[in-house]
């Protein structure tokens, strides 16, 4: 960084960041300018189907998934409950592995026929093939989406209005239902428009669970056409992602005014007073919900995978079926090989560059005067706000066929796979580098350059070394969801750049479900290290 003065230094980091996360978005609007015709395929019968079910998913996943967080969130932060830091880590397991892997998970245990509870029971009760199915592995896949978010903010609530509300009388339920809930409205919107983007913009667990059930979503119907139609489809494929994209700025807009609207100062004072509430006689129940939401949720999907990757007959709870055939079946594919090459290599490249360029982004936004050092951070986090399908066709279009230009087309090559992730996740860095340097007091930059330093030679050598244990935790949080990302990698691998999550799909879909099975276990594996090691660094002080 040294090498070049700060104007320059700023200068490659706009182009940087117009390159990649806005010229791709610009190039696919452009495109379609000469071509109005495409856009009625938004009113074709299909299509508006398959818009129904995507809202339909949507909103029921989102109803659920409160009802299951909220009472969660509760009990993990404000109760006297045995195990809250225990349940609060393992309940948000879902975050550090791919949704997909609950597709598939709820597909070993609830196949018609086959499914091990199905199997077990001795009875063909339970079908995921189903758009109860496909409600219930999105709501397993995201809850902690609300869990996160609303665990944090009943932990940070000052309890004033709570204890007063006691000392007149009222029973620890009413408190709760009158007092903690409507403090807490702007927060659970906040989530639940998280949840909802998330899930209309999901692509696995609808490709999994929905297509063999006939439920078409937006996610999987842009898939299609993408990959049946050459580049007319792709052109048709983005137009039907402008209804993702009309709902993501939609929700974003709702979201804000909504919490604005119904905003509450939950915090008061120079310290928190977040008052335990003892359950009595409930504290049992309690445990027991906490334990089997536990159990169905993370243990039984998670432990079912695990299991099905050592059957050689799907479904065949004896022991003599039991064998090391799909890993030795795994060990001798190509794919393989390059899958795990591809991703890891993908993993750190992208990783790296989002750490890079993400503190360039956050010092040039937080510690300078150049004009435009308020818009770079803003642009940077565009991409994020948009879903993983619309920005893959955005590089398909763009980088991927080099603006016409041969010789710089990256179509076939893991770069384009390793760009759109670090348009995706750019913004993973930006916002959480932001605070951690907001946090470093600026007379050490000024005693720098007293001392002679250069502005990057200060932060080569004062606020990298100090910024360096956010920079790791960084590079986990971008680098993890690289290793197994699916959404994006589907619509750009090709022969050699397959990456894990789409040999696991394919897998899954085509040649061999248990041999998935055996990969996402791997899978899982490596990333509950990854998770536990990202802990880890997160608790490095500074």
């Amino acid at each position: 960084m040294s090498t070049f003065s700060p104007k320059q230094s700023y200068s490659l980091t706009w182009v940087a960041v117009l390159l990649i996360c806005v010229l791709p978005l610009l190039t696919m609007g452009v495109r379609l300018i000469p071509h109005p015709e495409l856009f009625s395929i938004l009113w074709e019968p299909a299509v508006l189907k398959s818009l129904a079910v995507t809202l339909s998913v949507g909103f029921t996943s989102l109803f659920f998934a409160m009802l299951i967080g909220v009472p969660v969130s509760y009990l993990i932060s404000r109760t006297n409950i045995r195990g809250r830091g225990f349940f609060g880590f393992w309940l948000l397991f879902p975050f550090f592995i791919p949704s997909y892997l609950f597709a598939i998970a709820w597909v070993v245990l609830a196949l018609p026929q086959v499914g091990i509870l199905n199997r077990f029971f001795g009875k063909d009760w339970l079908n995921i093939y189903s758009f109860w199915g496909l409600v219930w592995v999105t709501c397993n896949a995201y809850f902690p989406v609300i869990v996160n978010t609303l665990s944090k903010s009943f932990s940070s609530m000052d309890s004033s209005l709570e204890e007063a509300a006691r000392i007149c009388g009222a029973s620890p339920g009413r408190v709760f239902l009158k007092i903690t809930l409507p403090c807490q409205t702007a927060n659970m919107i906040g989530a639940g428009l998280v949840f909802l983007f998330i899930t209309l913009s999901s692509f696995g667990i609808p490709a999994i669970i929905g297509n063999p059930a006939k439920l078409y979503v937006l996610t999987t119907q842009i898939f299609t056409f993408s990959k049946m139609g050459g580049i007319g489809g792709i052109d048709q494929a983005f137009v039907i992602s402008l209804w993702l994209i009309g709902f993501s700025f939609f929700l974003t807009s709702l979201g804000r005014k909504l919490k604005q609207k119904h905003a509450v100062a939950l915090t008061l004072g120079k310290m928190n007073r977040a008052a335990v509430m003892d359950l009595g006689n409930w504290r049992l129940p309690c445990q027991g919900f906490l334990l089997g939401l536990l159990f169905f949720f993370i243990v039984l999907p998670v432990g079912a995978i695990i299991l099905s990757s050592f059957f050689s007959v799907a479904g065949n709870l004896s022991w003599s079926n039991l064998s090391l055939q799909h890993y030795r079946y795994l060990f001798q594919l190509q794919e393989t090989r390059n899958a795990v090459i591809n991703s890891l290599s993908l993993a750190f490249l992208g990783g790296i560059t989002c750490c890079g360029l993400g503190l360039l982004i956050t010092y040039f936004s937080h510690r300078s005067s150049f004009v435009g050092r308020a818009t770079i951070e803003k642009i940077s986090s565009l991409p994020f706000s948009i879903p993983g399908t619309v920005i893959a066709l955005a590089f398909l279009v763009s980088f991927g066929s080099g603006w016409g230009i041969k010789e710089i087309s990256l179509l076939g090559s893991p770069f384009l796979i390793c760009l759109t992730y670090i348009a995706k996740d750019l913004a993973i860095a930006v916002q959480t580098l932001g605070p951690a340097l907001n946090q470093i007091d600026k007379n050490l930059e000024e005693a720098g350059r007293v001392f002679g330093a250069t502005t990057m030679g200060v932060v080569d050598r004062i606020l990298f070394p100090i910024l360096f244990p956010t920079l790791k935790s960084v590079f986990f949080l971008c680098a993890l969801p690289m290793l197994s990302e699916l959404t994006m990698s589907v619509l750009l691998f090709g022969p050699g750049t397959e990456t894990l999550g789409t040999l696991i799909f394919q897998l899954q879909d085509y040649a061999s479900p248990l041999a998935a099975c055996a990969l996402a276990t791997l899978l899982i594996v490596f990333l509950g290290s990854g998770m536990l090691i990202g802990r880890y660094f997160s608790r490095v002080k500074t």
